[in-house]
């Protein structure tokens, strides 16, 4: 009795960080909801641009997530983060217009600084 009580609280554990790591990142939908939502409220997209920023979104938050769920912080997971990057804003620079991209390279900028100054906290 007292082992299938410890085993189940060890479950019970695993699942609830399992549950805790799903909420900080989100779901690929979420994230790349939320990014649409952003991009759209600052850069003032067209209906068509609004399409293809939204698939584009959701392509690459889907193909990020095998990076994030891995959990390890290392050279590898960085540039394989920074490569599916570098390809999502290479195809959002053809769907923006000039402003617009400058506007979203600012964006990216203060979202690093962002980040930075929360982990210099911790």
């Amino acid at each position: 009795m007292k082992k299938q009580l410890i085993i189940t609280g060890l479950c019970l554990a695993l699942s609830l960080t399992a549950f805790a790591q799903q909420r900080q990142v989100g779901t690929p939908d979420m994230r790349a909801k939320r990014q649409t939502e952003r991009m759209q409220e600052s850069l003032k997209l067209s209906e068509a641009q609004l399409t293809s920023v939204s698939a584009i979104n959701l392509k690459y938050a889907q193909e990020m997530q095998p990076v994030l769920q891995d959990g390890e912080r290392n050279l590898k997971t960085a540039r394989q983060a920074r490569d599916i990057m570098q390809r999502k804003d290479k195809e959002l620079k053809a769907v923006l217009d000039a402003t617009q991209y400058q506007q979203y390279e600012q964006m990216k900028d203060e979202l690093r600084k962002e980040l930075k100054q929360r982990r210099g906290r911790k």
